[in-house]
């Protein structure tokens, strides 16, 4: 099967879905299957299986560490012995495929946990722990990435085999994926400090929790390390020398020949595949400082909500509720039984607003409200003769201004006519709007169609923020018609 007929996520898992092994889980009984599995996982010996015996005595174990839990009937809830009912537990783990039974002879059986059932509780523990821990090792992991990517040679097809490109390639997008997931759980201790800030309980909690808790926190590694070890700048670097590969069309061969013998695919799809892997590097390498970013958007949240909160708390909730409680609960006390009208001339008591009403019976109910009446909605076209004409012009007008490939294959093939030519927007000059125009599509779009063929012309546009992005002022910059743009060098790649 090719790579382009490999069927959705969604079809691949159907009879996952369509059975029962997920079914544990949206029990409210769900904790108790967890617990089970777990402690059978951890219990079973090196090949992954465990005595039947002992198995059912894990099982016991855990129901009897959850005896408030509720069981339905079919888990064994009318049951009153806890064997019987660790029984019926142990058949709901086998229905749902978690675990197989294994009979070797009649005296010796027993229970192999499913590969799946390993995968999920993986998935579990990661959902459930944050490990805080980990965080220390996300500058030395952006740092051996950075060592890797800047070294010379570091995606050289005279150097490295097929197979050792497609490991190498390979192995750092299993580097940078976990640093990504290390951000993601920076920002998952963030939104937990959030959560609690909002719950403080008095003004102390909230500046001993946004002065104290929060910079010392294990999420502020990551963001030390980011700042502190230059790792940014860095970072750019290697996603430029990863985007470089891609556009190599001798690193794209030798990791497509590596794909190829992995998978077992045809050339065409083995190309189509490194393309991917290589744009999906450089991709993951963008997203972690477009994630610092988000994070230090977080960060200055943060900061706004504990000030506010602490604001609130001082300024607005002072002592003042409190002494306004005590007053009107002594004053309630002290005049049981007497209206207002009777306390006009008690000291204190007098009321602010000239005459207060109070509403009872009928007229302390809702008004009725008031429907509006339905409005027609439906649309009459006016007849009219020049409609027709009016909307012809109106997208021929449209079609003058519209940026297309076709538009940008134009430029390319009129001021770059041979592969590999190079062109600086100091070397030309824009007159007309509709050559601006065209300078815009080229830098719309990577490709188009060849002016009257049925060929593509590929073209690259390479910036001078590149390599001056940390001196902004260092970037001259080209008149074009009315405009003046950063310089730029476009280079037709086919």
């Amino acid at each position: 099967m090719s790579l382009s007929e490999m069927p959705s996520l969604g079809r691949r898992l159907a009879p996952l879905l369509s059975g029962s092994f997920f079914r544990p889980l949206a029990r409210p009984s769900a904790e108790l299957y967890i617990d089970c599995a777990d402690q059978l996982a951890e219990a079973a010996d090196e090949g992954g299986q465990i005595a039947h015996d002992e198995a059912r005595g894990l099982i016991r174990e855990v129901l009897i560490a959850h005896p408030d839990t509720l069981l339905d009937d079919d888990e064994g809830g009318r049951l009153v012995d806890v064997n019987q009912r660790a029984g019926q537990f142990f058949n709901k783990l086998l229905e749902a495929g978690w675990i197989q039974d294994r009979r070797i002879s009649l005296d010796e059986r027993w229970v192999l946990i499913s590969p799946r059932l390993r995968l999920l509780l993986q998935l579990l523990r990661d959902l459930a722990e944050d490990r805080p821990a980990e965080l220390k090792d996300f500058a030395a992991t952006l740092r051996a990435l950075c060592e890797d990517l800047l070294r010379p040679g570091a995606f050289d097809p005279n150097h490295l085999s097929s197979e050792e490109m497609r490991q190498r390639v390979k192995d750092l997008q299993e580097r940078t994926g976990r640093a990504i997931n290390q951000m993601h759980a920076v920002e998952s201790l963030v939104s937990q400090h959030e959560t609690a800030q909002r719950a403080s309980g008095s003004a102390q909690e909230t500046l001993n929790r946004f002065l104290v808790d929060f910079h010392a926190g294990e999420h502020m590694v990551c963001y030390d390390a980011l700042q502190e070890a230059g790792l940014i700048p860095r970072l750019h670097r290697a996603r430029n020398i990863v985007e470089e590969a891609a556009y190599d069309p001798f690193v794209k061969q030798r990791l497509a020949e590596g794909l190829m013998k992995h998978l077992g695919c045809e050339e065409a799809q083995g190309y189509a595949e490194a393309e991917r892997w290589l744009t999906r590097l450089a991709s993951q390498l963008g997203a972690i400082p477009n994630k610092q970013k988000l994070i230090d958007g977080r960060m200055a949240d943060f900061s706004n909500l504990s000030a506010a909160r602490y604001r609130y708390q001082t300024e607005m909730r002072g002592r003042r509720p409190e002494q306004v409680k005590n007053y009107l609960a002594t004053a309630a006390e002290t005049h049981a039984g007497e209206s207002f009208a009777a306390l006009v001339h008690e000291p204190g008591m007098s009321l602010l607003c000239a005459e207060a009403e109070s509403y009872f019976g009928n007229d302390s109910l809702a008004r009725t409200r008031r429907l509006r009446p339905p409005v027609d909605l439906s649309f009459q076209a006016q007849p009219n003769d020049t409609d027709a004409e009016a909307a012809k012009e109106e997208l021929r007008s449209r079609n003058l201004y519209v940026l297309n490939p076709q538009r940008a294959a134009r430029f390319i093939e009129k001021h770059l006519p041979a592969k590999g030519a190079r062109l600086s927007t100091d070397q030309f000059r824009i007159t007309v709007q509709d050559d601006l125009l065209d300078f815009l599509a080229v830098l719309a779009f990577d490709n188009g169609p060849a002016p009257g063929s049925r060929r593509s012309i590929r073209w690259r546009v390479q910036p001078l923020r590149t390599d001056f992005g940390t001196e902004p002022d260092r970037i001259p910059r080209d008149p074009l018609g009315d405009h003046l743009i950063e310089r730029l060098t476009l280079e037709r790649l086919s």
